[in-house]
């Protein structure tokens, strides 16, 4: 087969290189495994494609002198190299495993030489293949020295080549220990390695056709993360600029990327692309287009630093092209300290203020446990960015979207794009500095108050009103609650085991769900009374080990001084309960007032009296049902009439995703004969809906309503009204969506 050539055909007279415009290198245990035992499964003498090659002469790389005196070019590989970089690790394993077991040092020379390192003319190790910038100076000094050096991994890909070395040393020694004739059988491997698998190589003989191919590239194989796609655009653009600017810009892109990869990895447990894709989406958001839906990740980067954009503004383009490094590099760290506020390096400007640090790492890290943190990150970020040294702005920031998240996502459970829009658009002005910071923490709190009026707020703690030991919020509740008794002490349960552990571990019901003990009977009479409490904030308690109280009485459950139970506990709540004597509905009551008037107070948000109408977007309000915020502004297109399929698929979208004030809206004029004004639709909703909603309602709803035919291009659902404040749908449409409701 033409072009066709074994991995010994292929490393006769090359060095290689992976530029830096590469991944780099993400090959898992799995690939590796199947790597090896399809080899070691392939028979001897049977040759075995494993894939293609493409490369092209590094123009700028000196030839390499050998000491045979052999000279040897540099190749760039445009694809193939998590494949090349595999074996030559195998191949460097193999090597090792010939000189352990002795009398082979002629092979375990020979594969080096040829595989992995050879030594150039001045006696100087050279390596055959040469990695990223990212990665190299680790794989050279870690992976393939003949004294591997120690350090640790900084970043996820040097852990990968880690992994992989591990892998197939370990499989290799695996065979040692089992096959008695190890030494054919390492011979017959490196054979089949080097003369049985065969790649067909291509020579890309122009550089801009690397562009293309790495386009090309994006859309097969493993995906390379957000992250790696748009380095690898910003580099392939600074070869298309002047060649010094050109060499700068690269070193530079190299630089930064290494950071950031080595912050996300310390700021993360393991490799994370959601953290790279969610640092990408943030900045972009907040700097250039706070709009969700038109951020196309990589797309979206290669769009606006687009070659045709920039034609005879090169200059330009590299000034933005630096400005956009720099906003990722400083984005990074502010993301890093949101994400992970305990990390050695988090709010590191504060270093020396120990105890405004210490109040920063513990605010952030309750929106962490809350969750839900994507919406607040362009703010957060654009405070750290524009206002570095205001740490009081920060805390009063951090402080409002905890309530924010609490309240909306968790007490009230509202969607987790809830007032998205509105948070977005307010991260960008800030950035852009189109709002002052005291206006957006106004326009925030206003949201907030949009989405959980105080009547609303003080409403979730009714009695009856919520199973609360169903709340997704409940653990953070209570720790919450717990963080307050201590008064500054330490809490002894920590929030990671709270949140890992089972609920069933840390939530204790005072009252027993198995309540057939004696003393309950006497107590908590009949089942009703026990189902009405069972379940309530009053009855539950945050605990260390909730198996050692079962359904003991509650007296047994207290303990005594000197003895197991809540009197002795090292949890403050349950210290608490101590001080009761019995556990009837009286008691729970008394508790249960504790801690609401406590959680009132906790996440009370205060108007001002700046909050006045203008400061709200209407089209964003919860009357939308998140609809506008979600659809296209801007002018109408030419207008179509709706079909019947089109409203019929609308209407269930709306039911799918449960905007029922819309789909009531619209019930309620398909039935009625005539106009209907504000105020008795405004009745009706909330009749419909089981609690009073207010006149803004509509306006949210028909905003909704309206951006959906705008996106479609279609005209209005609704028909003009001679009348003020009264709605009708047009006729034409009013049956088919009757007809609907009818079905």
């Amino acid at each position: 087969m033409e072009n066709v050539f074994t991995i010994q055909e292929i490393f006769s007279d090359k060095i290689f290189r992976v530029p830096n415009y590469q991944r780099n290198f993400s090959w898992e245990e799995r690939q590796c495994r199947e790597l090896i035992e399809d080899i070691d499964e392939l028979p001897p003498w049977k040759k075995h494609f494993l894939g293609t090659l493409i490369f092209h002469v590094d123009e700028d790389a000196e030839p390499v002198t050998d000491q045979d005196g052999a000279s040897l070019k540099t190749f760039n590989i445009v694809d193939g190299q998590q494949r090349l970089t595999s074996l030559v690790i195998l191949l460097h394993c193999i090597a090792e495993h010939f000189r352990a077991i002795g009398d082979h040092e002629n092979l375990y020379l020979g594969i080096r030489k040829k595989y992995v390192m050879l030594k150039d003319i001045e006696k100087r190790d050279r390596p055959r293949l040469i990695l990223n910038e990212h990665c190299h100076n680790y794989y050279f000094k870690n992976i393939i020295s003949e004294i591997p050096e120690i350090d640790g991994w900084n970043i996820q890909s040097h852990k990968m080549l880690f992994e992989a070395k591990k892998f197939f040393y370990g499989y290799l020694q695996e065979k040692r220990a089992s096959n008695y004739e190890f030494k054919t059988y390492l011979l017959n491997l490196m054979t089949k390695i080097t003369n049985a698998l065969e790649f067909t190589m291509y020579k890309v003989k122009e550089e801009t056709d690397v562009g293309v191919i790495f386009e090309v590239m994006n859309n097969r194989g493993k995906p390379l993360s957000e992250m790696e796609k748009v380095k690898n655009y910003l580099i392939y653009l600074a070869k298309r600029l002047e060649p010094k600017a050109a060499e700068e810009l690269d070193e530079k892109i190299n630089r930064v990327w290494a950071s950031i990869l080595e912050d996300l990895m310390e700021a993360s447990e393991f490799s994370n692309e959601i953290d790279e894709d969610q640092l990408l989406r943030s900045s972009w958001l907040m700097a250039y287009d706070p709009h969700p839906k038109y951020w196309e990740r990589y797309r979206s980067v290669k769009e606006k630093f687009n070659l045709k954009n920039y034609s005879g503004k090169h200059d330009w383009l590299l000034s933005e092209i630096e400005a956009y490094i720099k906003l990722l590099e400083n984005s990074c760290t502010a993301y890093c300290d949101v994400m992970a506020p305990k990390r050695r390096t988090a709010f590191n400007e504060y270093a020396d203020n120990p105890e405004v640090r210490s109040r920063l790492i513990q605010k952030s890290e309750k929106l962490l446990r809350i969750g839900n943190i994507s919406p607040f990150l362009p703010i957060l970020i654009a405070l750290r960015l524009k206002y570095p040294h205001d740490y009081e702005l920060y805390e009063r920031a951090l402080d409002l979207i905890e309530k924010y998240a609490f309240r909306i996502f968790r007490l009230h459970e509202r969607r987790s794009n809830t007032g998205q829009a509105s948070l977005l658009k307010r991260g960008n002005e800030l950035f852009c500095s189109e709002i002052k910071p005291e206006r957006m923490l106004r326009r925030i709190k206003s949201k907030l108050l949009e989405y959980s009026p105080d009547k609303d707020y003080v409403a979730e703690f009714e009695l009856g009103r919520k199973n609360w030991y169903e709340f997704s919020g409940l653990k953070y509740f209570l720790y919450e609650y717990e963080e307050h008794l201590a008064k500054g002490r330490a809490v002894q349960l920590p929030w990671e085991q709270v949140q890992k552990k089972d609920k069933k571990e840390t939530i204790e019901h005072i009252l027993p769900q198995d309540a057939s003990n004696e003393y309950w009977k006497k107590r908590w009479e009949p089942q009703q009374q026990i189902q009405k409490y069972l379940h309530d904030i009053g009855n539950l308690t945050l605990t260390l080990d909730n198996s050692s109280y079962g359904n003991k009485s509650f007296l047994d459950k207290k303990g005594k001084p000197g003895t197991k139970g809540y009197w002795n506990s090292n949890m403050f709540q349950e210290r608490m309960l101590a001080r009761w004597e019995d556990w009837t509905e009286k008691e729970l009551l008394e508790r249960r007032m504790e801690i609401v008037d406590w959680a009132l107070d906790r996440w009370k948000v205060e108007p001002e009296e700046e909050d006045v109408a203008e400061e709200v977007d209407i089209e964003e309000g919860p009357e939308t049902e998140e609809i506008a915020e979600e659809e296209d502004e801007g002018e109408m297109a030419e207008e179509r009439e709706w079909d019947r399929s089109q409203i019929v698929k609308y209407l269930q979208d709306l039911e799918e995703r449960k905007f029922l004030k819309t789909l009531n809206y619209l019930k309620i004029l398909a039935y009625s004969d005539k106009p209907v004004s504000s105020n008795e639709l405004v009745a009706k909703l909330s009749e419909m809906r089981g609690k009073t909603l207010s006149g803004r309602t509509i306006a949210g709803v028909r905003s909704g309503i309206y951006k959906n035919a705008q996106r479609l291009s279609n005209e209005s659902l609704e028909m003009p009204s001679d009348e003020p404040d009264t709605y009708a749908l047009k006729p034409k449409y009013k049956d088919i969506i009757r007809d609907y409701f009818n079905r």
